[in-house]
């Protein structure tokens, strides 16, 4: 990390051949698409680049350091995602005349359906499918054991399918 610091390129070039393929895979199981482990991957290592002199090598290895690093660029990205509006709900044969009615009609049904569930339910489903939250952030962000997110996510998850079910026959395309 010193030769980096001091702007030894070949010796970043070394640090990036040893640890890129590894990160890489972290960054995708965190961010969950190839295209974004890539990019988050690449500022990770340009933040490497700019900043090893920030690294402080009593209070950890350098694995940790860019371990972490890697990973908090990994939050970032997701809470920028979260920021962004969700893309438009997609059904099959979304180009056939009237899917977009259909579509907004599923939507509709999935909200009202939801609305029926306990708070609990219902805001643990929100955070884990609409803002991409994994199972553990839930269980920090509501200061709730991880198998009671789990327990919650499941229970309301098989209420909606019993909501939708008698319905979903009519609305079938």
């Amino acid at each position: 990390m010193v030769r980096i610091a001091d702007g030894d390129r070949d010796a970043f070039r070394l640090l990036y051949d040893r640890h890129a393929a590894r990160l890489h895979g972290l960054l995708l199981r965190l961010v969950g698409c190839r295209s974004a482990a890539e990019d988050v991957l690449q500022e990770a290592f340009w933040q490497i680049w700019s900043q090893a002199s920030r690294f402080d090598a009593s209070r950890g290895t350098a694995i940790v350091w860019i371990v972490l690093l890697a990973r908090s660029r990994a939050h970032d990205y997701r809470r920028r995602q979260r920021r962004q509006p969700p893309p438009p709900v997609s059904q099959p044969g979304a180009s056939e005349p009237g899917s977009e009615v259909v579509a907004r009609e599923w939507a509709g049904l999935v909200s009202a359906a939801l609305a029926q569930l306990p708070e609990e339910q219902r805001s643990a489903i929100r955070l884990a499918f609409y803002d991409g939250m994994s199972h553990s952030e839930i269980a920090d962000e509501q200061s709730t054991p991880l198998g009671t997110i789990k327990t919650r996510i499941r229970s309301g998850m098989q209420r909606l399918r019993e909501i939708v079910k008698p319905r979903d026959r009519v609305m079938a395309p």
